[in-house]
């Protein structure tokens, strides 16, 4: 295989990828508090014997760089119910996981059957304290305010655990929603331009159409590529072949 196939191949390979994160952007469009991530590639240049001279030029190949998380906010959508909770602000919820403390955006919450929030999957939504946030049998009247306080008629429970961090682009997501921090990115816990709504959920931040066009363009990207290295396979093929007649 020749030079030609290897650089188109790097390209496909790259286009995959990016066609893997677009999809799941997508399936994950209703997601509420999904984070839409976006691919990074850049060009790995090879340096050749044949790329000295004038008008010679080195090899450049298409290097899958990663990818970047979208922590833009979702818009809010109102629900009404009592344990659905957006943050309006550069912020995420703590969960108690099997796993450790996660961090989501998701505020679909619920009681257990010990009273105890959580989310939809189980995790334990995490107070200021590092404990439980408990809602006593017969408490009904349940206001969690901006500033993330937990009230019922018999008096504060506790205070959501909403953590920032020094650069959201270093967590790692280890789901759908949640994140895990890593070292040496310094988490703070509350904050003044910090709000909680209460009946809100954030949805996903997604946007539907720019990420059909960008599907479109992969495909027509992948579909050239394809073409060109079957053409050269051809012209590789009629080359061996006249070779062959005139030996």
């Amino acid at each position: 295989m020749d030079n030609t196939n290897y650089i188109a191949l790097s390209r496909q390979m790259a286009l995959w990828k990016q066609m893997d994160i677009v999809s799941n952007n997508m399936a994950n469009m209703n997601t509420a508090g999904y984070k839409q991530d976006d691919a990074l590639f850049t060009s790995y240049l090879v340096q050749t014997p044949q790329a000295s001279g004038i008008g010679k030029a080195p090899l450049y190949f298409t290097q899958d760089y990663g990818s970047i998380q979208d922590f833009s906010e979702g818009p809010m959508s109102k629900t009404g119910n009592t344990f659905d909770l957006a943050i309006q602000g550069d912020a995420f919820f703590c969960l108690d996981t099997q796993g450790g403390e996660r961090y989501t955006r998701k505020g679909q919450f619920s009681l257990d059957s010990d009273g105890k929030l959580i989310t939809n999957e189980g995790a334990v939504v995490l107070s200021e304290n590092n404990t439980p946030i408990f809602i006593a049998p017969g408490e009904t009247e349940i206001t969690i305010t901006e500033s993330g306080d937990v009230i019922t008629e018999n008096g504060l429970v506790g205070r959501l655990k909403l953590a920032s961090f020094e650069d959201n682009q270093k967590l790692l997501k280890v789901a759908g929603t949640m994140f895990e921090n890593v070292p040496n990115n310094t988490m703070t816990i509350g904050s003044e331009n910090i709000k909680v709504a209460q009946g809100v959920i954030e949805k996903s931040n997604v946007n539907a159409i720019e990420e059909m066009t960008k599907l479109i363009k992969i495909q027509r990207s992948y579909d050239y590529v394809q073409q060109m290295i079957d053409q050269e396979h051809d012209r590789i093929s009629n080359t061996i072949s006249t070779y062959a007649q005139l030996a």
